[in-house]
């Protein structure tokens, strides 16, 4: 009984961990996007553009954490199911 509750709490810490990674990247990507729109922006271009780069770069940054959610969700998802050869027999 000792055994199955351990197993179910590192279960739950390891699918904690992997939304909590998966969360900050996502907010990594968008934050990283606005942090270089600003800079591009306001030190290159003197804020003649604003706010349309920065914009252009959040957006950007949320694809891109949108693809890291669909990385980490297919990755999960190849864990759960194992390799294909035993999944045939």
């Amino acid at each position: 009984m000792e055994e199955k509750k351990e197993g179910s709490f590192k279960f739950l810490l390891r699918v904690l961990g992997e939304s909590i990674t998966i969360g900050i990247a996502v907010m990594g990507s968008i934050l990283a996007g606005a942090i270089t729109g600003w800079f591009v922006e306001e030190k290159l271009l003197k804020g003649k553009t604003s706010p349309w780069i920065t914009t252009l770069f959040i957006i950007l940054g949320a694809i891109g954490g949108i693809k890291n959610l669909i990385y980490y969700s297919k990755r999960r998802m190849r864990d759960i199911e194992g390799p294909r050869d035993e999944r045939r027999n």
